[in-house]
């Protein structure tokens, strides 16, 4: 099967890296790769929790409505801006860590192909976005359609989900990585959606551990993801 787009580097393989898609394989290849270099992923994975917690708790302690409002959206803003350059340098780690290298915590500071990033990332926040005050409207018909809303960007999510992914490792636009993203998934839909249910299971997991676990965990998704998108592609 064929993507638009450009070429990606071939990777060798590698001895003891699992070659047949199964979760349990791309668990374990996380894991193990996040095991092999666990300090700048740790440390990656902290800042980002703390910048977040920044800027989500910025809005605390005003009694104006108007202050309070233009605080929440403001957050909302930075707060889909951080993510987004987080998940930006996390995707171009994992696909090296799939390569075989080891990122250094400096590689964690590189921004690629930034343009179609933050254009695919409005598209995919959209949806959400929508459905988060239709769903706590008050009204009926409109909580419905905010139901709806958010049915259809988990929905939409799943779809597109390695759209980041084709960006980083084939350097495509927005509008050509999520077509991509979404005839691989569509071609791989049940191993797809086997491993997105249990790295989301995994990720509940560690943020039950007082949040400490997401340290581990959200690495190990993101080089397990990475790793079966290479794979099934």
């Amino acid at each position: 099967m064929t993507y638009p787009g450009g070429q990606y580097e071939e990777y060798p393989e590698q001895p003891g890296v699992p070659v047949r898609f199964s979760v349990s394989n791309a668990v374990s290849f996380g894991w193990q790769r996040f095991k092999g270099n666990p300090v700048p992923w740790v440390g990656a994975t902290a800042l980002f929790g703390i910048l977040l917690g920044v800027v989500t708790g910025a809005t605390g302690g005003f009694d104006d409505e108007a202050d309070t409002a233009g605080l929440l959206t403001l957050s909302a803003v930075l707060t889909w801006l951080l993510t987004t350059l987080f998940w930006n340098v996390f995707t171009q780690a994992a696909l090296a860590e799939v390569a075989g290298q080891r990122p250094s915590l400096n590689e964690f500071t590189k921004l690629k192909n930034l343009g179609p990033f933050l254009i695919a990332s409005v598209v995919l926040g959209v949806l959400g976005v929508v459905a988060q005050p239709l769903v706590g409207s008050g009204n009926l018909l409109l909580s419905l359609i905010g139901v709806i809303c958010a049915v259809a960007a988990l929905v939409v999510a799943f779809l597109l989900q390695w759209t980041y992914l084709f960006i980083i490792d084939r350097e495509l636009g927005a509008v050509e990585a999520m077509k991509s993203s979404l005839t691989a998934v569509r071609a791989n839909l049940g191993p797809v959606l086997l491993l997105t249910v249990t790295l989301a299971a995994l990720n509940i997991l560690g943020a039950l551990l007082c949040g400490l676990g997401l340290l581990v965990t959200i690495p190990v998704s993101v080089i397990a993801a990475a790793w079966a998108y290479r794979l099934l592609t």
